[in-house]
């Protein structure tokens, strides 16, 4: 338990000052490159059916989307992450072609790879869309306010769930989790929010805030049983064994994969700052 929480508030100071005082141009490679490992992860976790070239391949097109993130203009961002998409897609779909034996597991390995693209390339793209320069102290605010809406969640739900947890909530996918827990991680999201809020932006809207951590909240737990499913389905205990006590990167990152994508249209789409 030490280890984890050592690790977590390390890893929490660490981010929190990297968004508030680093620029764009160090705060997105590193990013990325988090990022990017996560996205591997995702990618080996069916072990040896996963080839060397799948990786790579799916490596170099999520490195080609969340650069496409980074450095376009707003006006065509969206035309450019669906191209580079596309063209990723393609990639890796023929690498499996000309490299598919054995055949019985070919179709497995293009769709586990194009998976792991799409659900953590293109919501990782999405979430460096929040932080372009031109975006200001708004994209950091909204930023922290998502991670916030995420680890506070998080947080809450295991001390929650580990006092107080009698009800099952999806057993078949995470045996753990109960519903008192995630009850106790919604709250946890409403008063992180409420925190960055009254911290960074005072005069922003309460209501949107209130409802994006309600939403949030909700998505963060759905992204979280989402990477359960995978690793349940193929036997894994944890993403990776790189942070101690917390697995991998992608165990670190899987509910704001959700809940960061949705962070940049609620405020700078639906409910502008």
């Amino acid at each position: 338990m030490l280890v984890k929480v050592t690790t977590g508030v390390f890893l929490a100071v660490a981010a929190v000052a990297g968004i508030l005082f680093a620029p764009f141009a160090v705060v997105a490679p590193i990013a990325i490159l988090v990022f990017l490992v996560a996205q591997d992860e995702f990618v080996r976790l069916p072990g040896s059916r996963v080839k060397t070239c799948d990786r790579v391949v799916a490596a170099f097109a999520g490195l080609a989307l969340m650069v496409a993130a980074a450095i376009s203009p707003d006006a065509i961002c969206f035309e450019t992450l669906f191209s580079v998409f596309a063209l990723g897609t393609m990639a890796i779909l023929l690498v499996v072609l000309f490299s598919p034996h054995p055949i019985d597991q070919a179709a497995d390995r293009a769709g586990h790879s194009v998976a792991g693209f799409a659900y953590v390339g293109v919501m990782s793209s999405l979430i460096l869309l929040v932080l372009h320069d031109h975006r200001g102290s708004d994209g950091r605010y909204v930023f922290l306010l998502a991670g916030a809406v995420t680890w506070a969640n998080d947080t809450m739900a295991y001390f929650g769930g580990k006092s107080f947890g009698r009800h099952k909530m999806y057993p078949a996918v995470s045996p753990n989790k109960t519903w008192e827990g995630s009850v106790s991680g919604m709250l946890g999201s409403v008063v992180g929010a409420l925190l960055v809020r009254a911290i960074l932006k005072p005069d922003a809207a309460l209501v949107p805030v209130i409802v994006f951590a309600l939403v949030g909240g909700a998505l963060g737990q759905a992204g979280d049983l989402v990477e359960s499913l995978f690793k349940r389905a193929y036997g894994v205990k944890d993403s990776a064994n790189l942070l101690p006590g917390h697995g991998g990167l992608l165990d670190r990152v899987d509910a704001f994969l959700f809940v960061g994508p949705i962070a940049f249209f609620w405020f700078f789409v639906w409910f502008p700052l």
